[in-house]
């Protein structure tokens, strides 16, 4: 035998010798099976059912009551035809104040151009209102005039001086003043100012502060109207 073929004899039995016999091999296989966990699939996934966080809810918002208007506010004037006691700050004097009569309308430029050549039309859009007002002392003593009441209009106000109008007695229309001593004694006039021809709730309001600030004011409605044809 030469010695290649010896040496090919030799490598082949040390191969054997080396290798895992049969048992060895089926032992591990089994051990490898045993070991092995299968792919989990649907049938054996147990699903854990959620938590839902129980919400607390919103406490509902609570309505905030407005406070009630006070009566002779421009927000809740003093109801037309109803009386009123009244003190002025000046004199003292204690007084029922009642508005009568409200007249608007063609007739009363009519009136204030027969009046007096002197009396202007009003600015476009305006008209002069007539109010016709009762006043009667309570106590003391009493000294007021149309000068102490302005009228609000579309939140614009009307004086003495902004509806200069004279000489109305002429045509039996007598401008309110009351000089009141007697208890009891009372006085009927008119006021005469301007107000929006589209405003259908004019308010007269009783003694207007400095600089026309209605916060201390009285109003009074002028409704219902008397609208000449």
């Amino acid at each position: 035998m030469n010695k290649r073929i010896f040496s090919f004899f030799f490598i082949a039995a040390m191969l054997s010798a080396c290798a895992p016999s049969r048992f060895a091999i089926q032992t591990a296989i089994a051990q490898t099976q045993s070991a092995y966990t299968s792919t989990p699939n649907l049938a054996n996934i147990t699903f854990a059912t959620p938590a839902l966080a129980t919400l607390t809810p919103k406490p509902a918002d609570t309505a905030t009551a407005s406070p009630t208007p006070k009566p002779g506010s421009m927000d809740a004037p003093i109801p037309f035809g109803v009386k009123n006691t009244l003190t002025d700050t000046l004199s003292g004097g204690t007084f029922d104040f009642q508005v009568r009569e409200v007249v608007r309308g063609p007739k009363v430029i009519y009136l204030i151009q027969q009046a007096s050549t002197r009396n202007l039309n009003p600015p476009q859009g305006m008209e002069y209102i007539l109010i016709r007002v009762t006043i009667t002392l309570d106590a003391g003593n009493l000294n007021l005039n149309d000068y102490d009441f302005s009228v609000d209009s579309n939140g614009n106000l009307s004086d003495s001086f902004s509806a200069p109008v004279c000489c109305m007695t002429n045509v039996g229309y007598k401008v309110l003043q009351a000089d009141l001593s007697a208890l009891g004694s009372s006085t009927d006039g008119w006021i005469i100012r301007m107000a929006f021809i589209n405003d259908p709730k004019p308010l007269l309001a009783y003694r207007a502060g400095a600089g026309n600030n209605l916060s201390e004011a009285v109003f009074f409605s002028l409704n219902p109207t008397t609208q000449s044809p």
